[in-house]
């Protein structure tokens, strides 16, 4: 199975995640987290609970995450994007 080409992008993004705190601050904003993304119903997985990925289908209003992940950003408690 190899890829050669990309026939048409889907339009799909992820929200990639990763948490950098300690174990039980860790563990309160992982449930934060995992409880926004199952809210809206995305898929996502969990890395040792650590590590998130969601996926982002096209018209996906991720100001949801933003507003949720910024303040979190800011304190040094994790790191985040969203690629294309």
């Amino acid at each position: 199975h190899l890829l050669t080409r990309v026939v048409r992008k889907s339009g799909h993004r992820t929200l990639h995640v990763a948490l950098v705190v300690e174990h039980a601050d860790r563990d309160q904003i992982h449930e934060l987290l995992h409880g926004k993304v199952v809210d809206v119903g995305l898929p996502h997985e969990w890395l040792q609970g650590t590590y998130l990925a969601v996926d982002l289908p096209p018209g996906t209003d991720e100001s949801l995450f933003v507003e949720a992940l910024e303040p979190l950003a800011e304190a040094g408690a994790l790191h985040w994007e969203i690629d294309s």
